[in-house]
């Protein structure tokens, strides 16, 4: 019964766990992505006012 009852709780940590990370990891891409696509767009932005101005 003590065996089973800390597998269950090693078992709903294991999850939690799991899904924080992949929460944070998930974040992290946004963020990634978010910077690339902010960057990618000041470029596109700056090269057309300095070829058209």
């Amino acid at each position: 019964m003590k065996i089973d009852f800390f597998y269950f709780i090693l078992k709903i940590f294991y999850f939690f766990f799991f899904y924080i990370f992949l929460f944070f990891f998930l974040l992290f891409l946004l963020m990634i992505i978010d910077v690339i696509y902010f960057l990618f767009f000041y470029f596109i932005f700056f090269f057309f006012f300095f070829f058209f101005f």
